[in-house]
């Protein structure tokens, strides 16, 4: 009688174990039903990120070249003035010391005028930097040595 109860046990077990091997890929497969972020998602999402960062990093060049532009066209109206000025003063001065003194102030205000240009350039601060763009993983197999 112990002979056939552990006969009996052991079938027990066999087919439990069986069926359980059974119902193991039926789980495997609900998991894969999952959805999951694949590769080619990820690209796409990185896409997308890369499109908006370089439309904000376009804005940012155009932002900062029309700010350039107002601080050259400031610049140039400025040396344009200061030389008309020093133009007219010049042919009004009767002496030589009048002349020099006049040289010397347009010299003056021209470097004056580049150094102010020079510091609206700086307070624009660094250039944007562009968007690095994102490439697929390169899955490459190596050989080990």
């Amino acid at each position: 009688m112990a002979t056939r109860a552990r006969t009996l046990a052991i079938a027990t077990l066999l087919s439990g174990a069986l069926s359980l091997s059974l119902i193991s890929p039926a789980v495997a497969d609900d998991d894969r039903n999952k959805s999951k972020p694949t590769a080619k998602m990820v690209f796409k999402n990185s896409k997308e990120k890369l499109k908006y960062e370089l439309d904000a990093y376009k804005a940012a060049m155009q932002a900062r070249q029309e700010a350039r532009e107002e601080i050259n066209e400031a610049f140039k109206a400025t040396i344009k003035k200061v030389t008309s000025d020093a133009r007219i003063a010049l042919m009004v001065a009767t002496t030589a010391e009048q002349k020099l003194t006049i040289m010397n102030s347009l010299k003056n205000a021209r470097t004056e005028a580049v150094a102010a240009r020079d510091a609206a350039l700086a307070a624009l601060g660094a250039m944007p930097t562009p968007p690095a763009e994102s490439k697929k993983d390169d899955k490459r197999r190596t050989l080990a040595p």
